[in-house]
């Protein structure tokens, strides 16, 4: 086959970017022919396998050298905006554009520098199918300047937040995705939200999940906890406060000070663009350290050396670290997000994930105040019982069975549902 996949955001920052980026590698590994379109600034380096044409359109807010950029696309001629990547979360571990924050001239700007990528993509390939990454504005114009293609939409969750939080791009994207030719959800309750947000008939919208690379993240060469050493506990992610970066902080603070917990040592791995986070970066306690944001393979071999994985965000499609980290021999610690315990337990055969309660809300990423007390409550009271589990030598346990969710029998089940 000959496939387009597309997407407005940098393919190797983000959650939703590896995804795609796996995808693309996973479908050559298979053998089909392939073009990328992407949103990436001007010094970024796009990493997709030996014969994949990238067909890059060029965020930022500078006057640069587009034909010395590091990103070596065959095309000669380079789209470019002036402002920078629009980011599908409000806070992206770089510089990005809030897509609330839209004018019509930047929008239409938009739509302008990505439907001339695509169609030169489109012209050059001819795909069979377009893969579309994000329910949001990019898949709506891909769908509405290219009616006659074959497109499907993968949602990663953002998009349907940012289709609850932008007025101001509602009515242009609801139309154009329940028109396309199928869209893809992570777990079963994601689907029902992309019927009921996007109107698409259900027999059109799948289940698709996520996968991981089991190549990297795996137990080869972890590095066992010494006996008499501290317990590694690791977060990786975005540094911001949906993520609930500082209620694991204060959790991880309440446990150091008491004398009865055995000591512990907090690794942060993750970007950040959060002015008042990135304050108490710069004054973390002897007992954490933050890295800043690593490529994949440095992520594995942290992961290698953790026993305990925290994620508390208040907000996920389906984070691919919790499958990475268990896959590198760590317990990984959830917020009890929509739909993730049950993928989970659908998906990994002896999963030793431990959750922890969803806080109230009062928007779709921010707790209410009472409810962000009770987090750090339930966080630490989790937190706790999965330490004193590995001081029992109950954890980590034998280890989960995650075969069944590679990133190359995800490309198999995706193209079975094209077919």
């Amino acid at each position: 086959m000959k496939i387009l996949s597309i997407t407005a955001q940098k393919p190797h920052s983000t959650g939703s970017g590896t995804y795609m980026t796996e995808l693309v590698k996973a479908f050559d590994r298979m053998g089909h022919s392939q073009a990328v379109v992407c949103g990436i600034f001007p010094d970024d380096i796009v990493d997709f396998p030996e014969g994949v044409s990238c067909y890059p359109v060029f965020f930022t807010d500078n006057s640069v050298d587009l034909l010395a950029a590091p990103c070596k696309a065959e095309q000669s001629r380079f789209r470019a905006l002036p402002f920078p990547v629009v980011g599908m979360s409000d806070i992206m571990p770089y510089t990005s554009t809030r897509y609330r924050d839209l004018t019509p001239e930047m929008i239409s700007q938009f739509e302008e520098a990505f439907t001339d990528a695509a169609g030169r993509a489109i012209a050059d390939l001819d795909p069979d199918l377009i893969i579309c990454h994000h329910l949001f504005l990019l898949t709506a114009l891909v769908r509405k300047h290219f009616p006659e293609r074959k497109i499907i939409g993968i949602s990663h969750g953002t998009d349907l937040r940012q289709m609850i939080n932008c007025d101001n791009l509602r009515d242009i994207v609801r139309p154009y995705i329940k028109d396309l030719d199928a869209a893809l959800a992570l777990h079963s309750e994601q689907r029902d939200q992309i019927i009921d947000i996007f109107g698409m008939d259900g027999s059109r919208v799948s289940v698709i999940g996520s996968g991981y690379n089991n190549k990297l993240f795996n137990t080869e060469g972890r590095i066992e906890r010494l006996p008499d050493g501290p317990l590694r506990i690791a977060y990786a992610g975005k540094i911001s406060r949906p993520k609930g970066v500082p209620e694991m902080l204060a959790a991880l603070g309440r446990l150091a000070a008491d004398s009865d917990i055995p000591a512990f040592e907090l690794t942060m791995a993750g970007g950040c663009q959060d002015e008042v986070l990135m304050d108490k970066l710069g004054e973390l306690p002897s007992w954490a350290d933050w890295l800043g944001q690593i490529p994949q393979p440095a992520l594995a071999e942290l992961f290698r050396r953790t026993d305990i994985f925290i994620l508390p965000s208040y907000f996920e499609g389906l984070p691919l670290v919790l499958i990475e980290a268990m896959s590198a021999g760590a317990v990984p610690v959830s917020t009890d997000l929509p739909g993730i315990r049950s993928w989970i337990n659908a998906n990994v055969g002896g999963s030793n994930a431990v959750f922890v309660p969803m806080p109230p809300m009062k928007s779709i990423d921010e707790p209410t105040e009472a409810g962000r007390s009770a987090f750090i409550d339930d966080l630490t009271a989790v937190i706790r019982d999965t330490i004193s589990s590995f001081a029992a030598g109950t954890l980590p346990g034998p280890l989960p069975d995650t075969a069944a969710i590679t990133w190359d029998g995800l490309a198999a089940r995706l193209l079975k549902i094209f077919e």
